[in-house]
Parts: C-alpha cells; structure tokens; sequence
C-alpha cells in the first residue's frame, strides 16, 4: 500500500528528495522507499539495453559470485538528461551522481543480500541514495527484495527464532542486519545465530538482535525504486555506524526467471569516489 507523501519530511539523517516529482509513491517509511512510475520511458530503456550491451563484464568476480550478473558503466555524457531528471528527484548537482550502471539477470542468475554503502572511502564520505530503474517486465523471478526492515514484533529469543542481526554482532564494524536464525541461547543471555547465507557469528548480545520484515518489488519497465543505504556525513547516526551504513536497507536480488535488466545510479554527498566514469558506447546519448 501507499503512504501518502503528505507524511513524508526531511528527518535530518537522510537524503531530502523532491517530493513533488512526477509519478513518485512511498511504499515503506522509517526507512523511506519510494516507487517512481515511468520514470523512464519504453525507448530509453531499450536504448540503455542497446548501449549496455556490447560492453558487458561478468559482475561474479568482483563480488565473489554474491552477484552472478553482467554490467556495463556507460560514460556520463552519454546520459546527460537521465542524470539532469534524476538530480531534480534527489535534489542534488548532476555531478553527485555516479556513472549509469546497467546490469543483466539471466535466467538462474542473482544478487544476493547485500548493502549498497561501499568500503574504504573518505571519513563520512559515502553513498546516500540508490536509485534503479527496471528496463523490463519481470512475468516471474528476479524481484527485488528487503530484507532487514523494522518490525513491532517482540523477540522470545529461543532456539529457531527467525531474526536480524548486524553482521559482526556490533554497531562499530557491522555491515548491515542479515537475516538468520537463533542457534543457541547461552547462560549469559547472548545468542549463537546462524545468517541465511551460511555466515553465522557466535555471543551476540540481545541488543544487537532484532525482529524484521521483508518487503518485495516486481519488475515492470521504466519504474524507478529509491532508497537511502547511508546517512548524510551531518548526522550523528553516520558517526556511530561503519561506513555510515542504514542498517536497515540490506536487500537482495532474487533469482531471475525471465531475463532481467536494470540500472543503477548511486548519490554521494559531494563528488563520487568510486565509478565517475563509464566506457563510450558510441551509441545515442540519452
């Protein structure tokens, strides 16, 4: 259901976004994420598909097969106006925005949970919006799913229990809330938790374990899905953790069934420090 953007206010900690843009919807708050309805349109997603295509690399190396795609960074004067639309939105220069990223989803293919904050970047220096654009309908698979939101649900803490938990059990080096389960209560009250993906960690204090809701969004062409994975260097929150990492915003990609394309573009306080530039397609410029 939507949330009427009536409700939606700058809360200090995040990026304040443009709430008057064409199309734009709230979906979830506390955190923010909002739905964009043809942000593009039916022919510049072909042409991102048609650009991107000659000029993609396999994405499993860099990411240790947590990402099975191909993708391609198309050089930035090539997407002039997406990225002049895309700065009204988020209410930021064009030059806060990384390269357009396009990336392919065959079928079998994923990106598993994962957040979008990068590591050894600049003191609170680091990304502070996501925005993806779905360049397909998706009839089935490939939607894209959130998986650490906050939940009312109170905790009983026992064995099997289903739960979030930062990566590391601590606030000063985590990376993120991953779902898992309790696989061991001890005497002292911490837990063991084994993670969905295989990870686990051992004596978490119960402060650091949490309940969560997921939150899943289907592909369909043109619609835009944005989000905030870091707070703003301004916030006392970006001090406390890593990275300036919201570590409510962990999110997957799940497994494609029809083939899906997107593409990403990252915000940055001031100038990006990672992937300002892309490779020349020769194609049209958008």
């Amino acid at each position: 259901p939507s949330i009427p953007l009536s409700e939606y206010a700058s809360d200090g900690d995040h990026l304040a976004i443009n709430a008057d843009f064409p199309g734009l919807r709230a979906i979830h708050r506390d955190p923010w994420i909002f739905l964009v309805s043809d942000l593009l349109s039916r022919a510049e997603c072909e042409e991102l598909m048609v650009k991107a295509g000659p000029h993609f690399q396999s994405s499993s190396g860099y990411s240790n097969n947590f990402r099975t795609s191909c993708e391609c960074r198309v050089a930035r004067h090539e997407t002039q106006r997406l990225h002049a639309r895309y700065a009204k939105l988020l209410n930021v220069p064009v030059g806060s925005l990384e390269a357009a990223k396009v990336s392919r989803y065959r079928r079998d293919e994923f990106s598993r949970n994962h957040v979008d904050v990068l590591s050894g970047t600049d003191f609170l220096e680091n990304r502070i919006a996501t925005l993806f654009v779905y360049l397909n309908d998706c009839e089935a698979g490939g939607e894209t799913r959130f998986l650490s939101l906050p939940s009312q649900r109170s905790l009983e803490y026992a064995v099997g229990e289903k739960v979030c938990c930062l990566s590391t059990g601590r606030d000063v080096d985590g990376e993120g809330d991953y779902p898992g389960v309790i696989r061991a209560v001890l005497e002292d009250g911490s837990v063991d938790v084994d993670f969905d993906d295989g990870d686990e960690v051992a004596r978490v204090p119960r402060s650091a374990v949490r309940a969560y809701e997921t939150l899943e969004v289907k592909p369909a062409q043109g619609m835009g899905v944005l989000f905030f994975p870091g707070y703003l260097p301004s916030s006392p929150k970006a001090m406390r953790f890593r990275n300036q990492l919201d570590r409510y915003t962990v999110h997957e990609g799940c497994v494609a069934v029809d083939e899906k394309w997107v593409h990403q573009s990252w915000v940055w306080p001031s100038h990006p420090q990672a992937h300002y530039d892309g490779v020349e397609t020769g194609a049209v410029g958008l």
